[in-house]
């Protein structure tokens, strides 16, 4: 069964070049993988609440304040801001696939299918 990855663990580098912290990038990812687990494919309908999950603890084991971590959009905004699309910021990680990461973000923050033609949290709607 296909799990995805939450993507967020992209911000390791930003949040640790930010603290002075000179752990390694592949390290990071890996523990906060390992510690923040997965969420649920896109198409499942506990897709929205794993992946919120997931990203909020992927964003505090970056090192960013946990109350940066709270607002989805923020996060968003902070991933696109700093590699300029979603795209660009889903090839910088290393997690999960490109198109599966961007799937994840698509879905929760727009709706619709996947890229496979899933519906989204199987309803289609977003989070």
């Amino acid at each position: 069964m296909k799990k995805s990855i939450l993507i967020v663990s992209l911000l390791c580098a930003f949040g640790f070049s930010l603290s002075g912290n000179a752990m390694p990038k592949t390290l990071l990812t890996s523990t906060a993988v390992l510690a923040c687990g997965q969420a649920t494919p896109t198409t499942d309908p506990n897709f929205c609440p794993t992946f919120k999950a997931v990203a909020q603890c992927h964003c505090v084991s970056s090192g960013l304040p946990a109350g940066m971590c709270q607002d989805m959009s923020l996060l968003y905004q902070r991933m696109v801001s700093m590699f300029g699309s979603i795209q660009k910021a889903c090839e910088y990680q290393h997690d999960t696939s490109i198109q599966n990461c961007v799937n994840d973000w698509n879905c929760y923050r727009i709706g619709g299918t996947d890229s496979t033609g899933g519906l989204c949290s199987s309803t289609g709607r977003a989070c």
